[in-house]
């Protein structure tokens, strides 16, 4: 089977208008099946009711010796002192061994934990993404130990970028996959019209898959993969960027930011994207032979880089990047589009300042923004399909005396069809 068939029999039973979330969760596990590189730890991130379970649920179905599902997690999951029967497995690691991966259909139950429980679960994950765990327990006369390769396929809401924002400076292990919005009236079309549904209809999506994963692993199990050398240039570029639009700077009880923020390095980021690069590349091997990454290929890649900034950062890159570089807009202008707040969409540009994406400047008309690099403004229009525009003659700031400088800009940025 090849993937677009594949694609063409899910789409008789789940609306998808992006097929790419089927090629990156593909990717996923065929990458830490054959162990390509870091583990991945991709979250499929969607709205409620938006797909998420529907591509998990029979994924985590494909091969039960090395995916396993698990829909919560406790301080003891991992790793447990709880006595067992000769034989018997308490722990989830242990019952995984060597190599393995969890998928979680939904993360922010795990994020929606208290503080101190949520605290030591992310440090355990940590420890594991690193290959190995030792914990102590009360329960057992020696320290419970594991090592190994872990790899981990899960789902959330958007809620999860606030989750994580709180804990950025510990250094995030997960990588994110945004879902993009679509048809909500033919999907829900689809749903309805379909014949099967729950269990059945995982069971029937989970040979598909298992089918095709299976035969790429067995394509693939004895091939070294060598990403070609745009492959690694683009995962480069959006790396560096991701890593700083990820970052949330601390702010005081006001929403002020207070301190100058220290993003990550870009490294894990990128052995992450590389490691997926090289699941499609086993995908590409699978289909023809040949390792060719078409620049639809490469999209997914900028996606998933891109993905790693929430919402509102997202829309205010995307209005940035609607203008041309050298142009200036207003807090009030940015806010207007992308319907929040003036203080809070200031805020978020605050933010965006202070990790160097984008560079505050002061005007009769209060603080405008820009691009700080023409590198950061290149990827972002590519990766947002933002068609090319015409030079504006005159900018806002050199509008007539006794025009406002709100109007202006306005009515600029208006000429772009925004």
């Amino acid at each position: 089977m090849k993937l677009i068939e594949l694609k063409e029999e899910v789409q008789k039973y789940q609306y998808l208008e992006d097929t790419s979330i089927i090629d990156v969760s593909l990717a996923t596990i065929i990458a830490n099946r054959l162990k390509l590189g870091d583990p991945v730890w991709l979250i499929l991130i969607g709205a409620s009711s938006g797909g998420k379970s529907q591509i998990l649920r029979p994924l985590a179905l494909t091969d039960e010796k090395f995916l396993h599902r698990v829909d919560d997690l406790t301080e003891n999951t991992f790793l447990s002192g709880l006595r067992a029967k000769e034989g018997e497995k308490t722990s989830l690691l242990d019952r995984i061994g060597k190599q393995g991966m969890v998928v979680i259909s939904d993360f922010t139950v795990i994020m929606s934990k208290s503080a101190e429980t949520r605290a030591a679960i992310l440090s355990q994950f940590r420890m594991i993404y690193d290959g190995e765990m030792t914990k102590f327990s009360g329960n057992s006369p020696k320290p419970l130990k594991w090592e190994g390769y872990l790899g981990v396929l899960a789902g959330s809401t958007p809620h999860i970028y606030a989750h994580f924002e709180e804990v950025s400076d510990m250094g995030e292990r997960f990588i994110y996959w945004r879902m993009k919005e679509f048809d909500q009236k033919k999907a829900t079309e689809l749903a309805l019209s379909r014949k099967v549904f729950g269990r059945e209809l995982d069971i029937k999506l989970s040979d598909l898959y298992a089918e095709y994963i299976k035969d790429v692993v067995q394509t693939c199990i004895d091939k070294t993969i060598v990403l070609p050398e745009e492959v690694t240039k683009r995962i480069i570029e959006v790396s560096m960027l991701a890593e700083r639009v990820r970052t949330n700077a601390h702010k005081d009880w006001k929403g002020v930011v207070n301190k100058i923020p220290v993003s990550a390095m870009p490294m894990r980021i990128a052995l992450q994207l590389t490691a997926i690069a090289k699941g499609l590349g086993a995908i590409k091997l699978y289909e023809s032979g040949k390792m060719q990454f078409s620049e639809k290929d490469l999209s997914i890649i900028d996606w998933l880089g891109y993905s790693l900034a929430n919402e509102e950062n997202r829309a205010c890159l995307k209005i940035m990047a609607s203008i041309p570089f050298d142009y200036v807009l207003s807090t009030q202008t940015i806010a207007d589009k992308i319907n929040l707040d003036t203080n809070i969409a200031g805020i978020i540009l605050q933010n965006l300042s202070a990790v160097g994406v984008l560079q505050r400047e002061g005007g009769s008309g209060g603080l405008q923004w820009k691009f700080s690099k023409q590198s950061d403004y290149d990827i972002v229009r590519r990766i947002e399909h933002i068609e090319e525009t015409i030079e504006i003659a005159q900018r806002a700031i050199t509008a007539e005396e006794g025009d406002s400088y709100g109007v202006a800009v306005e009515d600029e940025f208006n000429s772009f069809g925004l």
